[in-house]
C-alpha cells in the first residue's frame, strides 16, 4: 500500500496493487455484480453495471473491528457498520477496469475523493493484478487519519475479495487485513 503524491497540489492518491489467483472477469464480476457483491463483502446491493449505470451498497456490521490485530495497528473504527453508499458506475471496461462515483455526504464531510478505481490485469495461468486506486485526498496533515482510515478499509474490502477469489471463503462481517489473507482462510 502506498500514497502517491499528486504533483505537489498537495492531493495525494491511495494506490494498493495486489496478485490474485482469479480470472479478471471473475474480478470484474465480483466488482460489478450486486449479487457477487453481496455474497462476498456487502449486505445488500443494487447495481446497474453500465456506463452511467447506478449503484448502491450497503456495509454489514463488522463485529471484530476492534480486535486484537486491529490494536497492533492502532485502527479503532469509529464505528462498527460502514453504512450505506450510493453512486455512478463511470469507467466500465469488462475484464479491465470498474470506477466508481461516490454520491455521499460523508464524502464531502469527510473531504473524501469521490473517485474509485479498480484496474485489472491479466497475468497468465488463471491470475491477475489488481490495482485500486482512490484518488485526489487532500495533502493537509488534518486529512492524514482520514487517508488511513481509507487505506485500512479499502485493505479489508481487498482482503476479503482475495480470500473469496482463491478460497470461496468469505468473511464479511470480520475486518481483515491484506497481509493476512491466509489466516482468515484457515479460520473457521
Amino acid at each position: 500500500m502506498a500514497a502517491i503524491p499528486n504533483n505537489g497540489n498537495r492531493k495525494r492518491d491511495l494506490r494498493i496493487a495486489l496478485s490474485l489467483r482469479g480470472k479478471a472477469a471473475a474480478v470484474y464480476k465480483a466488482l460489478t455484480s450486486a449479487r457477487e457483491l453481496c455474497y462476498w463483502w456487502l449486505q445488500g446491493a443494487e447495481t446497474d453495471a453500465k456506463n452511467g449505470g447506478r449503484f448502491r451498497m450497503v456495509w454489514p456490521k463488522i463485529g471484530n473491528a476492534r480486535s486484537h490485530a486491529a490494536k497492533e495497528r492502532g485502527f479503532f473504527p469509529p464505528q462498527a457498520a460502514a453504512g450505506e453508499g450510493q453512486g455512478t458506475f463511470v469507467d466500465l471496461e469488462p475484464g479491465r477496469k470498474v470506477s466508481w462515483l461516490w454520491r455521499l455526504s460523508a464524502y464531502k464531510r469527510r473531504r473524501l475523493p469521490a473517485l474509485t478505481s479498480f484496474v485489472i490485469a491479466p497475468a497468465g495461468r488463471g491470475s491477475c493484478e489488481l490495482t485500486l486506486l482512490h484518488k485526489g485526498f487532500s495533502g493537509s496533515p488534518e486529512a492524514q487519519e482520514t487517508f488511513r482510515r481509507c487505506e485500512l478499509w479499502w485493505g479489508d474490502c481487498l482482503a476479503k475479495l482475495k480470500l473469496y477469489l482463491e478460497t470461496g471463503k468469505v468473511r464479511k462481517t470480520e475486518f481483515l487485513f491484506l497481509d493476512a489473507p491466509k489466516a482468515a482462510a484457515k479460520k473457521r
